[in-house]
């Protein structure tokens, strides 16, 4: 795809949006959306006098006084049927907050769902949700949800469908249970909406608005403005909430100090200096909120601690990729959705793949110690030193973001074998910022967008192996027509990164391009390089609702030069990927399911050489019977294709086919007791290579307050190749490659007590043994070979002997030798938290946090479990106990 063709799509785009802008500019204002004339509407109230007790008892006169909302519809499980149950939703309004009283009328009040749970955790139960559209841009939403027992969800809708659960604002909600059903009170206070203040023409401010009620024990979700079930919409589908007068724009200044004091328990050894068995620390610092407009929000954090987040699960990674781990530290997730810049296609961490990875911010550090260091107190992470962000939406349809971090120098000391002290930098002062805009046409229909990230670092000498400056930009779309039913979205973003000839060398020569590879023609390797320059485009076409039929088209492009690790995530550069989808979703009931549905996917890749390195496809089905068992199913295939990777920069090399297939249930998770279980499995052509997976999982509603989930894991791996190593013998490069047998076994266990909404417990363990074990040892004879046979050449038992006390392979062949470490392994490791929370008041929390965690490697590959069970529950466990406190102030 050229570069060009981009742009001039970029720009059709652009003209056409602003054309149909200025239509609807000059349209009266029902006809701003294609349905507005059927749109449903309710009259807000204004409050004078005494303002509703917020006790979920509906007793107010305004409750009863006011316009109600009802005629409910279900989105499922019978679409565009009106709801078995009467519900009323009221909404009063004051210069500092939205009200809302909600009846929930059920014909059976016994049987109304009601359980505890933490904050945010939607669990099996009955739900209302209050969503307002207060930008009305028809794209975002705030939704407010609660279910009988008064435990709250807040949510942030985006880009019409998509939802942040991880935003978090301050209300307060309180609901009660009767003979009639149940009840809802809100206090949403303006401060935590961002709207404009603007009156149009003397009119009222008009504000988009839904609720929506979830009936646990029929699966029912009912909205108040119908939600079609064909049809990609969320927030273009909310009615009008009109009566908004005279509201001001309210002052937003929050300021959430912290304290924390964490004591370490470790193991270690005596003899080292750094050792501190018992090691404290205390902390402090604070998040700021500062309303700098109606519409625009400054966030900013100062040394902040994220003790209470719940640790990464242990992997074994043997790609020559990366591994995605997702975002959990909540001042980088909340809000993220602006910042959004992807560029990856499909499923796994390939679909993760973006201009901005936030983890990049307070990373591990990268440099390494001398030779001679014998002992070390090396840094854990880089001290993020501070970090701001402003974002949000103009009432002309701008939605806006810049963020800004800074992290620390970071160095290690050290002992060297003689006993001297030393200090090596392993991280350097590092400057992080990422900016996006976006400006809506046609009501959030159409968007063109600009992104741009850099990071800057300030090198000493020791760390000029990193890049100094990255930097990467450019250009999103989307179009919508047919009431958003079809979408075409296109991007082309460009990058560039400097530093030392070491750094770039390092670039080129790094797992997302192999610019060295020997067979290698159609980029340079060029050693003296000090800067490096990449782009990459996509254009994507949908059908996602209207009807039974859905559909896609991808075409994506990366140029051999691109790179945006330093602040996105990225595996491959120097790609070409098409990507063709079609389905058929049946979503009304029938006499057998509930709803099912079938898709196709086709998917082919080449690098700019023009060598194919993947051709694959699938075919997938899901269903779920009336009795709210869920079935899904899937036949895989790839065909064999040439590897860029597998040699680690050695040439192409032929991968062998393989053949999948998945298939899973989930059983009614309204029963007390669930329970699922998924399968996998794939075999390879030409060897007997085959991969296992088993992944059980269960679910105990242990009365109304707790619940236990367990998810034990067990996988199979046998590998007919496996890369081990590159040994240079007299020049030439020589990869040794091994069959291996690997089991992976892992249990994911949580307990959460809930005592009240704003007091709960949460325990959390991780077990997990991977044991890999390596036999047949090969060499690469001739990569492209077209048989197994042809590429390998195996080592007669004469050429390979194993030196015990080293753990080394030495290889003796044709006269030449060389070794090679041992590559078995056996890795055991748990990960296990018990976190405390209590928030003491609206916006307030006192964290009591025990983590403990266990880690153990062994120069063995055999795989048993009693024997690595007690091997792992017996190796020396470091504990940490951290006690942590917010306050929330709003001023």
């Amino acid at each position: 795809m050229s570069r060009s063709f981009v742009f001039a799509l970029v720009v059709s785009l652009a003209q056409t949006a602003q054309a149909q802008t200025t239509q609807v500019a000059r349209a009266a204002p029902a006809q701003d959306t294609p349905n507005a004339s059927a749109r449903k509407s309710l009259q807000a109230v204004r409050l004078a006098g005494i303002l509703p007790a917020i006790d979920g008892r509906l007793d107010e006169s305004v409750w009863s006084t006011a316009p109600a909302g009802s005629d409910f519809v279900q989105m499922r499980p019978n679409p565009g049927q009106p709801s078995r149950q009467k519900t009323e939703v009221r909404i009063a309004y004051d210069a500092d907050a939205l009200y809302v009283g909600l009846r929930m009328y059920d014909s059976a009040p016994d049987s109304v769902v009601a359980q505890l749970a933490r904050r945010d955790e939607e669990i099996y139960s009955d739900w209302v949700y209050v969503c307002l559209d207060s930008y009305y841009d028809r794209r975002t939403g705030f939704a407010f949800g609660v279910n009988p027992k008064g435990v709250k969800v807040d949510v942030l809708i985006y880009d019409d469908t998509n939802d942040d659960e991880s935003w978090d604002a301050i209300w307060d909600v309180a609901a009660r249970q009767d003979s009639a059903g149940w009840t809802a009170e809100f206090r949403i206070p303006l401060s935590q909406l961002r709207y404009s203040t603007s009156n149009l023409a003397g009119r009222d401010i008009v504000w988009g608005m839904n609720v929506l009620r979830k009936i646990a024990r029929s699966d029912e979700e009912s909205f108040w403005s119908p939600v079609r079930r064909d049809a990609n919409e969320l927030v273009s589908a909310f009615g009008d909430l009109h009566g908004l007068q005279g509201l001001k724009s309210p002052r937003r200044v929050e300021i959430v100090p912290y304290s924390m004091s964490r004591v370490i328990h470790a193991p270690g050894d005596a003899a080292d200096p750094f050792f501190n068995k018992n090691e404290g620390a205390l902390g402090a610092g604070a998040d700021l909120k500062l309303g700098v407009t109606s519409d625009l929000t400054l966030t900013a954090t100062i040394n902040p601690d994220f003790g209470q987040v719940e640790a990464d699960p242990s992997v074994v990674n043997l790609t020559a990729y990366e591994t995605f781990f997702p975002e959990k530290r909540p001042f980088f997730i909340e809000g993220f959705d602006i910042f959004r810049a992807a560029i990856g296609v499909g499923d796994g961490d390939s679909g993760n793949e973006s201009l901005f990875y936030s983890r990049r911010i307070g990373r591990s550090p990268q440099g390494e110690l001398p030779d001679e260091a014998q002992y070390s107190d090396y840094p854990e992470a880089a001290t993020i030193l501070g970090a701001a962000k402003l974002s949000g939406k103009t009432k002309s349809g701008w939605s806006i973001g810049a963020l800004s971090a800074l992290t620390a120098r970071e160095t290690a000391d050290y002992y060297d074998d003689a006993g001297v002290r030393g200090e090596a930098a392993v991280e350097p002062l590092t400057h992080y910022g990422v900016g996006r805009v976006i400006k809506d046409f046609r009501n959030g229909q159409s968007a063109i967008g600009g992104v741009f990230t850099t990071v800057n670092r300030d090198l000493p000498r020791e760390l000029s192996f990193l890049r100094e400056n990255a930097f990467a930009g450019g250009l999103t779309a989307r179009h919508k027509w047919q009431n958003g039913n079809y979408q075409l979205t296109a991007f082309m973003v460009g990058s560039h990164v400097t530093g030392d000839t070491a750094a770039i060398n390092r670039t080129q020569r790094s797992s997302a391009r192999y610019f060295q590879r020997p067979d290698n023609q159609h980029t340079v390797y060029d050693p003296t390089r000090t800067s490096l320059t990449g782009y990459a485009a996509g254009v994507e076409l949908f059908k996602t609702g209207g009807g039974h039929w859905r559909y896609a088209a991808v075409v994506n492009a990366r140029s051999p030069g691109f790179e945006v690790n330093d602040l996105g995530y990225m595996q491959n550069a120097d790609q070409i990927l098409q990507v063709a989808y079609v389905g058929y979703d049946q979503y009304q009931p029938g006499k057998l399911f509930r709803r099912w549905n079938v898709n196709v996917n086709q998917w082919t890749g080449w690098n700019y050489g023009g060598d194919n390195n993947s051709f694959a496809g699938n075919i997938n089905g899901s269903m779920e019977l009336h009795s709210a068992w869920d079935f899904w199913w899937s036949v895989n295939r790839d065909q064999a294709r040439m590897s860029e990777g597998l040699l680690r920069g050695g040439p192409l090399m032929r991968v062998p086919g393989r053949t999948g297939f998945n298939l899973g249930f989930d059983s009614d998770e309204r029963k007390p007791f669930n329970y699922w279980l998924s399968l996998n499995y794939w075999m390879e052509d030409e060897t007997d290579g085959r991969t296992i997976g088993i992944y059980p999982g269960a679910r105990w509603r242990l009365g109304n307050r707790a619940e236990l989930r367990l998810s034990p894991n067990i996988s199979l791996n046998q590998q007919s190749a496996q890369y081990i190593n590159t040994s240079d013998v007299s020049g030439t490069d020589a990869y040794v490659f091994g069959r291996l047998d690997q089991v992976t076994t892992s249990l994911t266990a949580r307990l959460s007590y809930t005592f009240t909404p704003n007091l709960s417990l949460q325990l959390y363990a991780e077990p997990f043994i991977s044991a890999g074990d390596y036999d047949g040892f090969m060499q690469v004879s001739n990569p492209r070979g077209r048989h197994f046979r042809d590429r390998f050449s195996s080592y007669a038992d004469a050429e390979i002997s194993h030196d015990a006390a080293d753990n080394q392979y030495l290889v003796n062949r044709n006269g030449t030798q060389f070794v090679f470490d041992n590559p078995d392994f056996n890795f055991r490791a748990l990960r296990s938290n018990a976190v405390l929370r209590w928030e003491y008041r609206p916006g307030s929390a006192l964290f009591l946090v025990w983590s403990q965690g266990r880690e153990a490697f062994s120069e063995y590959g055999d795989y048993r479990f009693s024997r690595d069970s007690d091997r792992l529950f017996g190796a020396k466990a470091t504990n940490v106990l951290l006690i942590k406190a917010t306050y929330w102030l709003g001023l």
